[in-house]
């Protein structure tokens, strides 16, 4: 697919040399914000993923930069993104993810808090704490039949309208936009998500990894707006786990689809070897919209997905031989959202179901379809405003399952295997133009039921299908399939409450506090990596306040 994204360089380039030369000097100007933030929370199982181990606490603080240079001639612009996040205090065996001597090794002890890249210690300087986030130019063409613009490099994603419900966060690629008339607009993006180069005869090993979306935007009357989408990924091998989450015991890795590292016991090791997926194909169709009439406003999507996905079982079982077999894919999402607002006072309603899979679908040895919706790229914002422990919030480093993506709430789009069911209120009051209140609530619930403490929950492969059983158990007799169908399972994941405010005392700064409290759902009783029993999961609570200054 690297043919598709050179030929879009090389039909951009021919139509921009047709264009005058024009030379100006830029303007330059710097936007952004600076965040300063603290936070106490308990039981929320950033690392471990255990929700069942209580005391988990932690109090923190961390400082973010986010600044954008920007410099511009007329509609010619290129966007300079920097992103700088460090914890207050060395939070690992050196003050930076940088590997740096005699360090290197120690791998593992190089890693910062959960989202940080820098720990500031005494003297607080320290290397390679710059994050680049984008680095593009937009600009237009003049002398076309249609107004288009065109941004290329490393750029954020506009492919829908509502938060990370398909792609968002970042990419490298193409964005073309055109605008047909005042009410229509089309888009097409490319995103290289992986680069083959010259292959792996030469010792590159990452797959042709490339995504598609094309979509148009509509606006039949004024407040409604309608946009259809297609997109197309196609992943070879192992892939980003953006885009490929570990669930129901698949990893995003080449020895991810049999979840066993060594040969299990009453196996044919003659034939065992790491499993891998080879190829996916992955196709969402769907509308996106947003509808605004006076002081209602509703924002419904949904989209299915099908395709299949190529899986390479290397493990035998009992019915099933080792070899390359065919997942389809067949797997949808509605997310609705709608809001009133009356002077000061501000209500939102959201609705979100995921399809998902049956605790019996048996993913870790390529049986059953793919029944769960796969996000392109959620930059782990999915939700995000509309809850502190289920979602980003305040604290946008702080989330449930974090450790895991394909039980982390805002990465994966229902949870594992087996999709989501989601009620969400929120309302906002403002006592005064500088300060508001604000208090939210959000229940989650499975599509399907978990089969509880009869998986393990581990980072590489999500909830894996009978781990309390022994491997060959599991693997070569059927006892797995057997108890997952005895077995009563549970749905519920649990429901949160918190309440906060935001005062704007001085010119463009902010100050948000906020607290939470989620009572913990039967879903996530599961046994955990290492053996430890999860079958109580504990409640979570968080505090947190932040400082923000925005230019």
């Amino acid at each position: 697919m690297k043919r598709v994204g050179t030929f879009l360089m090389v039909a951009v380039a021919l139509v921009a040399m047709t264009a005058a030369d024009v030379t100006a000097q830029p303007k330059v100007t710097i936007t952004g914000f600076v965040d300063n933030v603290t936070s106490y929370t308990k039981n929320m199982s950033i690392v471990d993923i255990n929700t069942a181990k209580n005391g988990d606490t932690e109090w923190y603080a961390r400082t973010r930069v986010r600044p954008d240079i920007t410099a511009e001639v007329g509609t010619t612009k290129f966007v300079l993104g920097l992103e700088m996040d460090a914890i207050w205090g060395q939070t690992a065996n050196q003050d930076t993810n940088v590997c740096l001597g005699a360090a290197c090794p120690a791998s593992a002890g190089t890693i910062q808090r959960s989202g940080a890249t820098t720990g500031w210690d005494l003297n607080t300087d320290s290397q390679g704490n710059i994050e680049l986030k984008w680095a593009y130019t937009e600009f237009q063409i003049p002398g076309l039949p249609v107004p288009t613009t065109f941004r290329i490099g490393a750029q954020p994603w506009q492919a829908q309208y509502k938060l990370a419900a398909l792609a968002n966060g970042d990419f490298a690629g193409v964005h073309i936009t055109n605008t047909w008339s005042p009410m229509v607009k089309t888009n097409f993006t490319f995103a290289q998500a992986e680069e083959e180069s010259t292959g792996v005869r030469d010792g590159f090993l990452r797959g042709e990894d490339f995504i598609i979306i094309a979509s148009a935007e509509i606006t039949p009357f004024k407040g409604l707006d309608l946009r259809p989408i297609f997109s197309w990924a196609q992943f070879v091998g192992p892939t980003s786990g953006s885009s490929r989450q570990a669930r129901g015991g698949v990893g995003t890795g080449a020895g991810s689809v049999g979840p066993y590292a060594t040969c299990p016991a009453g196996a044919n090791c003659s034939v065992f070897s790491a499993g891998g997926s080879t190829v996916e194909n992955r196709y969402t169709v769907g509308i996106d919209a947003r509808w605004r009439f006076g002081a209602f406003s509703l924002d419904p999507t949904f989209f299915y997905q099908f395709g299949n996905r190529e899986m390479v079982l290397s493990i035998p079982t009992a019915n099933f031989r080792p070899g390359t077999h065919n997942q389809d894919i067949s797997a949808w999402l509605l997310d609705i959202r709608g809001g009133w607002q009356a002077g000061p006072l501000l209500l939102e309603a959201a609705f979100i179901y995921s399809s998902g899979n049956d605790k019996e679908d048996r993913s870790d040895i390529a049986e059953g379809d793919i029944k769960f919706y796969q996000p392109i790229s959620t930059d782990t914002s999915y939700y995000a405003t509309w809850a502190e422990i289920w979602a980003l919030g305040i604290d946008y480093f702080n989330i449930i399952n974090s450790g895991a993506a394909g039980l982390n709430p805002g990465v994966a789009i229902g949870y594992d295997k087996y999709g989501l069911m989601r009620v969400g209120f929120r309302a906002s009051y403002a006592l005064t133009p500088a300060f508001t209140m604000r208090a939210g609530f959000t229940a989650s619930w499975t599509a399907e039921e978990t089969a509880g403490t009869l998986e393990t929950i581990a980072a590489g492969t999500g909830r894996l299908p009978c781990g309390p059983f022994t491997v060959a158990d599991a693997v070569t007799t059927g006892a797995c399939n057997a108890a997952l169908a005895r077995h009563d399972g549970s749905s519920f994941l649990g429901s949160e409450v918190n309440l906060g405010f935001q005062w704007r005392f001085a010119p463009n700064v902010a100050f948000d506090m906020v607290g939470s409290y989620m009572f913990a759902g039967n879903a996530l009783a599961a046994h955990t990596a290492g053996g430890r029993d999860g079958r109580n999961p504990q409640d979570i609570s968080a505090v947190t306040a932040r400082l923000r200054y925005s230019w």
